[in-house]
């Protein structure tokens, strides 16, 4: 039975956390990486150079890769996290704020990288974009380095996938709990 429960904990990793990570990270490939500068250090605003997306790329995410530091003496049960809006603009026209989180986990690591899968567009209209992100209060984990990862072709993770790892996920802790 514990074998068994083992093997069912596994395949809930690999169908659930793991398939969802690499559709919403890692499928397709990368159609470019555009830094952000700083515009604004007091403020914490960053904004990208324009980079161009076509539709024959979709569906493209855009994947916000960022690094940041914080004062080491912080309290463990209290990690940082700051509210940042991103806001997209295509040719000067520009879309709905999107909010994100930037959230460290752990006093731990005080240098923490973050991925955030921002959007999905499963059709794109033909342009140059730009993104710009800044904080809703002022930063308690300032950001060093900031780049926009483009991705085309990327696959959008099938919720029965994921839902059947996180059941075999959960039917291998009950084995694991009743053995």
């Amino acid at each position: 039975m514990k074998t068994f429960s083992l093997l069912l904990l596994a395949a809930g990793l690999l169908l659930g956390p793991a398939y969802w990570i690499y559709a919403k990270f890692y499928s397709g490939s990368q159609a470019a990486l555009v830094p952000l500068a700083r515009v604004d250090a007091a403020a914490g605003t960053w904004r990208s150079v324009e980079f161009k997306m076509t539709a024959e790329m979709a569906p493209v995410g855009l994947i916000l890769k960022s690094q940041g530091s914080f004062a080491p003496n912080r309290e463990e049960s209290r990690p940082p996290k700051d509210l940042y809006a991103a806001l997209l603009s295509r040719e000067g026209e520009s879309a709905k704020p999107l909010g994100f989180e930037l959230n460290a986990g752990s006093t731990s690591n005080n240098n923490p990288t973050f991925k955030t899968h921002l959007v999905l567009f499963q059709s794109v209209k033909e342009g140059r974009y730009q993104l710009a992100i800044q904080p809703s209060d002022p930063p308690s984990i300032p950001l060093q380095k900031v780049d926009l990862e483009v991705r085309q072709h990327l696959l959008e993770p099938n919720p029965n996938i994921v839902m059947a790892g996180v059941l075999l996920l959960v039917f291998g802790i009950l084995g694991l709990v009743m053995v």
